[in-house]
């Protein structure tokens, strides 16, 4: 006799899972089918398109921040405690910073009056820095190799070549040539120029060498021995005559590079007037020969 089985029974999960299915579809349908209905009407009436995203916009925005409003709050708590955390250490190394930098400014202050003290003891005599004119920057050019600039002053205003240069900032080069209302300039950077600087930490004298870019090359550094450090300072020595001691010239970015590479203070780009001052130590003007008849004998010799 066949057995009559009963139908199997669903069970509540199969239920379920075919519900959750039947979900998916219906909203997977209407989303496409909302997304098509848009798509049409863009295309035959763009204004009422434009119109219904404006309104979905707007309808949106108020629920999108009333949700992102406590993850707001949330991490702008965690900011104020990191910030209240991190407050400790960085009051206590900025009061460090402070005590040393007080000490240093004593330290700098003293050495000051000690210098003006023993120059007025021994009477030290300092050639006086000339003047000639304060000119507008007209340029400079920007050549792979030559590094070159013109300022509106010439010979008509004092102007002449072997000159020194400077803005407010520090150093810019020297005259070459001189018109009569026109000068052109060496810049730092160009390969031919050379000047003679100190390193203001180690007081070591070096040459500052136009590296035909925007960086100059530290060579002839005595005492290379003793490393540099990103952030010294190079200012001129006074050698040579031409250029003024302690005046501005550039910092060390590249204390690893050999030669060192240093960035002039006084950007060409950012020029607008730059002075002219005539040769810190100039040559004298030697007199003329003196004949062989008004140069002295000695008594000895004219004992003949």
């Amino acid at each position: 006799m066949p057995l009559d089985w009963p139908p199997p029974r669903r069970t509540s999960y199969a239920r379920r899972e075919q519900n959750l299915a039947l979900i998916g579809a219906v909203v997977t349908g209407a989303v496409l089918a909302t997304g098509l209905l848009l798509l049409v009407l863009s295309r035959v009436n763009p204004g009422y398109s434009l119109r219904l995203r404006g309104a979905a916009v707007d309808t949106i925005a108020p629920f999108w921040a009333t949700v992102r409003a406590p993850f707001d709050v949330v991490g702008a708590g965690v900011d104020a405690l990191g910030d209240y955390i991190g407050t400790v250490p960085r009051a206590r190394r900025l009061a460090a910073e402070n005590a040393a930098l007080r000490r240093s400014l004593q330290d700098r202050d003293a050495l000051a009056a000690e210098n003006m003290a023993l120059r007025r003891l021994v009477k030290v005599v300092e050639p006086r820095l000339g003047l000639i004119a304060i000119a507008r920057f007209a340029g400079a050019s920007s050549g792979s190799y030559a590094r070159t600039a013109m300022v509106a002053a010439g010979t008509s205003e004092g102007v002449f070549a072997g000159q020194a240069v400077r803005a407010d900032a520090g150093l810019v080069g020297r005259t070459v040539e001189a018109g009569s209302h026109a000068a052109r300039l060496l810049l730092l950077t160009d390969p031919n120029s050379r000047v003679p600087v100190l390193i203001v930490r180690t007081g070591q004298p070096a040459l500052a060498v136009g590296a035909a870019g925007r960086l100059l090359e530290v060579r002839d550094r005595l005492g290379a021995e003793v490393p540099l450090r990103v952030g010294d300072r190079l200012v001129t020595s006074g050698a040579g005559g031409l250029f003024a001691p302690q005046i501005p010239v550039a910092t060390i970015v590249d204390a690893r590079a050999e030669p060192p590479r240093a960035l002039p203070l006084a950007d060409p780009a950012n020029l607008a007037f730059v002075a002219i001052y005539r040769a810190y130590l100039p040559v004298p003007d030697l007199p003329p020969a003196a004949s062989a008849d008004a140069v002295p004998v000695p008594r000895e010799a004219r004992k003949k």
